[in-house]
């Protein structure tokens, strides 16, 4: 295309107005127009439009190899009845959809912007801007590389090299007089420029160093062991990797190679050299290599998880210590859990588009795009390989990118399983560019993202800082008790921002049978019922009041915990105007009745299955799992049922909720860093 005019800032940009007929390799001829604003398409409407997208991206979202009305913009409006804006320019990179996205929020105030990663280039372009990689030559863009150092004007020379056709053949034969220095065995060498970046692009430089340097370690620290043959076999992939790469470069000096380049037209003349970068092969050969490094990196993680799951099971084989130093352990647990999931290299980009785009007041969505040849294998045949590398392993990169976003709360999409399922078609003949076919392919099911909202946020693990978990039975037992006496008797006991009521009754009263807390407690709150009253745990600060209405066969009564200072106040008294409440009595489940404590029935009946399909083997150590489970010791939780969570100083399992996401019965009730599903009473 020569449709370019230099920019100062993106490098490029589109001429407005401009439009011209454009053939790519042996595909359709198509038409390319301009609008006003220098975007691909007709004019666009005047701002504020309802419900507006912005899509951002290169020539993928242009739509390079199809007609204006086929790109992803038009079908998406056509999908969405919303108003879209095709934002794309070819050459851009994720710095520029950054700033046409900050150029357009404040013209056209969207309520979305959809981005649209495109993994042939995007993340080897993610820290390169465009002004460094493309200049203009006579109209079109050229990588740096390319550029002459300068260019003799005279009257009529933009017309005259970017419109004569007799002056573009011209160009095309000096040029190919020229190329056979620059081929081995029928293929052009493919150096690919320093502007293109390499496969260090696509792992962060954290897991960079944490693989290589974790894997050498292995081998000085373990000696002629197992570990040793694991981590050389892990150095050996990176070193198979990088001699991959030097059989597919074959360009001798890199460098070299571009000077000679410098101020020849193959950018413009040449398919095989055009701006659409490095061959496939190539950059399969880096996608492979940095997938390698990053299996390093997650097999190191799961060698870590398999040691602290090794540890948990040490703790729980100590349970009987102290609250205090059971979170201490705990807690350094926590903090060093391993993240399973390696971060994408854009994660920083991501976080930076999301609070620009909430600044504005717009949301927006992650389109993650694939290479053809990660799509069907079948793609190959079209750059003249006979049987390509098998590219399955290298989409971790799009799904760990959709994971960031997702984790980030950005709604987003790999789209690769819809253009795998419009194939055969779903790109270009000889080009990796997607085709109409592929453009419908990818905006149904961006149409189908944008109507689904995101899953609700899970609350962080652990607790919020400031709480425990419940105090273990022997730290009870040495905390101090302040009795009570009234409508019920009984004692208190406040440890570690917990409190513990138990009521009993006198030989001639009726024992209390149900405790209903009305002010303050928890879902975390447990209830234990015995032949002779009932014993109540919660959470509950110092200061904070409680309030609870106690039942009995014969009615009703009140129970107030108030403060002087750090002490607790307890009162309780009748409730003559109770209404009548029928009390129920649950056996308690079979595996407790194993355990010796038939003679209570506890009030956390729902998490019996939970905790009982979590223990396995007999004896006295399943009965120790099992009790405490059911207490809430969190060295005793029970896996939760997916699509639920742990929440609360429990081991309750709850289902996040938001606003998108109520609750089909309960209350949506905040907690650390979101909400859960929390039945009434």
């Amino acid at each position: 295309m020569n449709l370019y005019v230099e920019d100062p800032q993106l490098g490029v940009r589109l001429q407005p107005g401009a439009s011209m007929r454009f053939k790519p390799g042996g595909n359709p001829r198509t038409t390319i127009h301009v609008n006003a604003s220098g975007y691909r398409g007709p004019d666009w409407p005047e701002p504020p439009q309802r419900r507006e997208i912005v899509v951002v991206g290169d020539s993928q979202v242009f739509g390079l190899g199809v007609e204006d009305g086929e790109m992803l913009a038009s079908r998406l409006a056509e999908k969405t009845g919303r108003p879209v804006i095709g934002a794309g320019v070819p050459t851009y990179g994720p710095r520029e959809y950054l700033e046409v996205a900050r150029e357009l929020l404040v013209r056209r105030r969207p309520e979305t912007v959809v981005v649209v990663l495109d993994f042939v280039d995007d993340p080897f372009e993610l820290a390169r801007a465009n002004r460094e990689r493309h200049a203009v030559w006579d109209g079109w863009a050229v990588r740096r590389e390319t550029m002459p150092t300068e260019v003799t004007q005279f009257p009529g020379r933009g017309w005259l090299m970017s419109r004569s056709h007799a002056v573009y053949a011209l160009r095309r034969w000096l040029y190919g007089r020229a190329t056979n220095r620059y081929e081995a065995g029928g293929r052009l060498l493919d150096p690919g420029t320093p502007s293109e970046g390499s496969w260090e692009d696509l792992v962060p430089a954290s897991l960079r160093a944490q693989a290589q340097e974790g894997a050498a370690a292995q081998v000085e620290r373990r000696g002629a062991s197992r570990a040793q043959v694991e981590a050389e076999d892990e150095l050996r992939v990176q070193q198979d990797g990088k001699r991959a790469l030097e059989e597919v470069l074959r360009a001798g000096d890199s460098e070299q190679f571009w000077r000679d380049e410098a101020g020849r037209p193959g950018d413009i003349v040449d398919g095989r050299m055009a701006v659409s970068g490095r061959s496939m092969a190539r950059t399969a050969e880096l996608f492979r290599h940095a997938v390698a490094v990053l299996e390093t990196f997650r097999k190191q993680q799961r060698k870590l998880a398999r040691a602290q799951a090794a540890r948990l099971r040490e703790l729980q084989a100590a349970a009987a210590t102290l609250t205090e130093s059971r979170e201490a352990v705990m807690a350094e647990l926590a903090r060093s859990a391993p993240r399973l999931r390696p971060e994408s290299v854009f994660a920083a980009y991501l976080a930076e588009f999301q609070a620009l785009c909430a600044s504005h007041g717009a949301e927006l969505v992650v389109v993650a795009l694939p290479l053809d040849v990660q799509v069907d294998g079948g793609e190959w045949a079209k750059y003249g390989v006979a049987q390509g590398p098998d590219m399955r392993s290298s989409q971790s990169l799009l799904t760990d990118l959709v994971a960031e976003a997702e984790a980030l709360r950005i709604r987003s999409v790999d789209a690769t399983a819809a253009l795998r399922a419009a194939q055969p078609g779903a790109f270009l003949d000889g080009d990796f560019h997607m085709s109409a076919r592929g453009h419908e392919a990818v905006a149904e099911v961006l149409a189908e993202r944008l109507e689904r909202p995101l899953p609700p946020r899970a609350p962080e693990p652990g607790l919020p800082q400031g709480t425990g978990y419940a105090p273990t039975q022997r730290a009870w037992e040495a905390a101090e008790a302040v009795p009570f006496a009234g409508w019920a008797t009984g004692t208190a006991q406040h440890l570690g921002g917990w409190l513990k009521l138990r009521l009993s009754a006198a030989d001639d009263v009726e024992p209390v049978r149900e405790i209903e807390v009305i002010e303050g407690g928890s879902p975390a709150a447990m209830r234990m019922t015995t032949a002779t009253g009932m014993t109540l745990v919660t959470p509950l600060v110092v200061g904070a009041p409680l309030t609870a209405h106690l039942y009995r066969l014969d009615g009703g009564g009140e129970l107030q915990i108030r403060w002087q200072g750090e002490r607790l106040q307890v009162e309780v008294t009748a409730r003559p105007e109770a209404p009548e409440r029928r009390l129920t009595f649950t056996r308690p489940p079979d595996a407790l009745c194993r355990c010796d404590v038939c003679d209570e029935m506890w009030g956390d009946a729902a998490l019996f299955p939970a905790c009982e399909a979590a223990q396995t083997g007999a004896g006295e150590a399943v009965c120790e799992a099992l009790l405490g489970c059911v207490r809430h010791d969190p060295l005793f939780a029970p896996v939760c049922p997916e699509g639920q969570v742990h929440a609360f100083a429990s081991n309750a399992c709850f289902t996040p909720c938001d606003e998108d996401n109520p609750c089909e019965k309960g209350r949506c009730t905040s907690w650390h860093g979101a909400a859960v599903c929390v039945s009434e009473g």
